[in-house]
């Protein structure tokens, strides 16, 4: 039996349908997912995680929010308040398990990936080299946000 490839829509919708999923899953607070909306280089980011993807698709997953919706979401995990350095080091476990999730889920949709390790990105950041972007803002109460954007080199 011969899988035929699928195409970059369809390996987009599944990234963007996957991640959402995956979010949903992670973060427990109640959600509202805006709409998606391609994005152009250059990606500013203050604060944020960015874990790249292999396989099958090769790019970047970027979560960005300021670092008080990083505690909100440490402490509802937790039930202790996280600062600091352990804010650092939870911004990036949170990446990774969002990632990790993403990649389960896009197994069960035949596309192979790997993720690396998460790198947090604090100050001014700017992103360039990827050919398509994806966005996403999703809100939780109290005005917390969260954009997510899919970086892909495809």
């Amino acid at each position: 039996m011969v899988v035929e490839e699928k195409s970059i829509n369809e390996i987009i919708k599944d990234v963007y349908n996957g991640t959402i999923d995956t979010v949903k899953k992670t973060i427990p607070l109640e959600p509202a997912i805006g709409a998606p909306a391609i994005i152009e280089p250059p990606l500013e980011v203050a604060f944020g995680v960015l874990i790249g993807f292999t396989g099958d698709i090769k790019g970047e997953l970027v979560l960005q929010a300021d670092d008080q919706f990083f505690a909100t979401v440490g402490e509802s995990m937790f039930g202790m308040p996280v600062t600091g350095d352990m804010l650092e080091s939870f911004a990036g476990e949170l990446g990774n398990m969002i990632a990790g999730g993403l990649a389960t889920y896009l197994a069960t949709q035949s596309i192979k990936t790997d993720i690396t390790h998460p790198t947090v990105l604090k100050g001014d950041a700017a992103l360039s080299g990827f050919k398509r972007a994806l966005f996403v803002d999703v809100s939780y109460t109290d005005q917390q946000k969260l954009a997510i954007h899919l970086l892909l080199n495809k």
